[in-house]
């Protein structure tokens, strides 16, 4: 009996055909291609990541030093609270040019009466090569005058019991009077802005009973706006009344307020 000899396939092993040596080879530069992109791709993006985290502490050091010398040089008593936007700030601060930035302060008073929140919204900041001071093209500040803040002020300065401000409606104010805490009347009171960043509130005539009428008349100068901005506008709100003071040209390291 003759045996017939078995010659092996060489592109094949236990019954499957092996790999073609051309086609492995562009298989595995395939690979590694994809996974030195895969770490490209990683490494960009942490260092996306360390970038953004190096942004965000600079503008939050930034805000937090502005803020500082704004309280020092404004005689506040209280650091306000300084947002710059955009994004990224670094590079903003390379140019030294900020086109939008936000100020809230808190704390300020005109002749004991509080004003609530006044907020400066700031367009177009331009720092100087030292760092050291800023000029703002256009800065508008807006507060509040509250009605009960603005009711205990005017009855100490006036002869009037009890004072009680309120919204009238119609941007109208009502003033509720009491002599003596005896008679009480209301009254519309008319709210005007004078120069010199003075509010006056005079009402219309207070009748009393065997008396010569009465007006209740008030001025409260705000001397201390930061800035040196002066007040454009009134408005009379549900709350109290607000104020809108605007300054061109203004300069971040002035020293002195608004007289």
């Amino acid at each position: 009996m003759s045996v017939t000899a078995h010659t092996p396939d060489p592109y094949s092993y236990s019954g499957r055909r092996r790999s073609d040596p051309d086609e492995v080879e562009p298989t595995l530069v395939l690979r590694r291609k994809r996974h030195r992109l895969r770490w490209l791709l990683i490494v960009l993006i942490v260092l996306a990541g360390l970038l953004v985290a190096a942004d965000r502490v600079a503008l939050h050091f930034a805000q937090n030093e502005l803020a500082t010398k704004i309280a020092q040089e404004q005689h506040l008593t209280q650091k306000p609270v300084v947002v710059v936007d955009g994004f990224p700030f670094l590079t903003q601060a390379v140019s030294r040019d900020f086109p939008h930035a936000t100020i809230d302060i808190h704390g300020l008073n005109a002749q004991g009466v509080p004003i609530s929140d006044l907020h400066a919204d700031l367009r177009g900041v331009h720092v100087s090569s030292g760092y050291d001071s800023a000029v703002v093209d256009t800065l508008t500040a807006t507060a509040e005058l509250n009605y009960t803040d603005l009711s205990k002020a005017i009855t100490q300065k006036t002869g009037f019991a009890e004072v009680g401000l309120s919204d009238g409606g119609n941007g109208q104010v009502k003033a509720t009077v009491s002599l003596a805490g005896l008679i009480s009347t209301s009254v519309q009171v008319h709210v005007k802005l004078l120069p010199g960043n003075v509010v006056e509130l005079s009402s219309d005539p207070i009748q009393i009973p065997l008396s010569s009428p009465r007006t209740l008349d008030y001025k409260l100068t705000i001397s201390n706006l930061p800035f040196g901005v002066s007040l454009t506008s009134l408005t009379v709100g549900q709350t109290g009344i607000g104020i809108v003071a605007l300054g061109h040209n203004v300069s971040l390291s002035q020293t002195s307020v608004s007289q």
